[in-house]
Order: structure tokens, then C-alpha cells, then sequence
């Protein structure tokens, strides 16, 4: 394996690390409203009572600022809307906002740590690289976050957004801040 495949991937596991930490974080701090407050109805609605991991992956990506596409067959009522929970709820926290760029900006700090980097031009090569873990995994949460009733009515993260902002422009910029960031703070 050569040196830069090491640092790739290295970078895309810590991306990956970032992913995971970020939604563990999220379940944790919102769980509790998810289960007690409207959102637990929104899945019931949906008739996926055992939703609440799954409208907590809508959170995720809310934080990320991906909004939530609801779709409603209802006649007369019904209608697609795009929602984020966090700005429209008063029982989420907007600290929620801060935990996927600060555990971004973290894995390209550990990426860059871990592959002794100390040359600012290095960095900005690997901690894009955060991307290739994170990436993936936003594809398929933004597929398994969703809850749907028969073929015209559901919810889930709006799929251009969670790949491109979440999956491509957030690693790509915190990473490569903490990539720099450790990288300087090496030299």
C-alpha cells in the first residue's frame, strides 16, 4: 500500500467515524423528544410505529441542513413540504446544528494527526478525503431514514441535498479545516 492510498484511507475511516459519532450524538440528545413530542406522530402517521431511529436520522440530517420531504395522499389535504424539524421545533436544541461540523473538522484533524502531516499543501489533499467514508454513508442513510405509507405518502431527507451538502460540501470543507488546523498545529 502506498503512502497515499495509507493517507486516503485513513481519512475515509475517520469520515466514517464522524458519521457514526454524529448520529450516536444526535439519538442521544434527542431521542427523548422524538419518543414524547410530535415527531413519534409524524411516524405513526406513517403506519412505522418502530420509526423513532429513523425520524432521529431526519434530525441528523437536519443539522446538516437538509430538510425532511413530507408527502401526504390525502385529497384536499394533502401536499409534499420540506421541513426542518430543528429550526421548527422549540424542544430541539440548535446546538444540534455545531455536532457534524465540529465531528468533521475533528476526523481531518485526526487524519492529518495520524498521518504525521505537517505541510499545510498535504492537508489540503487528505481531509477532502474525509468525504470517502462520509459519502457513502449519507447515501444510504438518506435511503434508510425513510418511512413510507404504500407508494404516494412518507417522509425522508431530501436525497439531492443529502448527498451534495451533506455527503460531499460539509466533509469536504470541515475536514479539510481540520486537516489544516492539525497540520499547523504540527509544525
Amino acid at each position: 500500500m502506498n503512502l497515499n492510498s495509507r493517507r486516503y484511507g485513513t481519512a475515509a475511516v475517520a469520515g466514517v467515524a464522524a458519521f457514526v459519532l454524529s448520529y450516536v450524538l444526535i439519538y442521544a440528545l434527542t431521542i427523548s423528544t422524538v419518543r414524547d413530542f410530535l415527531l413519534t406522530g409524524v411516524a405513526e402517521a406513517f403506519g412505522d410505529e418502530g420509526a423513532d431511529w429513523k425520524v432521529v436520522g431526519w434530525l441528523f440530517f437536519n443539522a446538516q441542513f437538509v430538510t425532511t420531504t413530507l408527502t401526504i395522499d390525502i385529497p384536499l389535504f394533502g401536499g409534499t413540504d420540506a421541513v426542518n424539524f430543528i429550526t421548527e421545533s422549540d424542544s430541539l436544541s440548535s446546538v444540534l446544528y455545531l455536532l457534524p461540523p465540529a465531528l468533521l473538522t475533528a476526523a481531518g484533524l485526526a487524519a492529518a494527526r495520524l498521518n504525521g502531516l505537517t505541510e499545510t499543501a498535504d492537508a489540503l489533499r487528505v481531509g477532502p478525503a474525509v468525504t470517502l467514508g462520509y459519502l457513502p454513508l449519507s447515501v444510504v442513510g438518506a435511503v434508510l431514514f425513510a418511512i413510507s405509507l404504500g407508494e404516494s405518502s412518507g417522509g425522508s431527507p431530501t436525497l439531492l441535498t443529502a448527498v451534495v451538502l451533506a455527503g460531499v460540501v460539509y466533509p469536504v470543507v470541515f475536514g479539510t479545516v481540520g486537516a489544516v488546523v492539525g497540520a499547523v498545529l504540527a509544525d
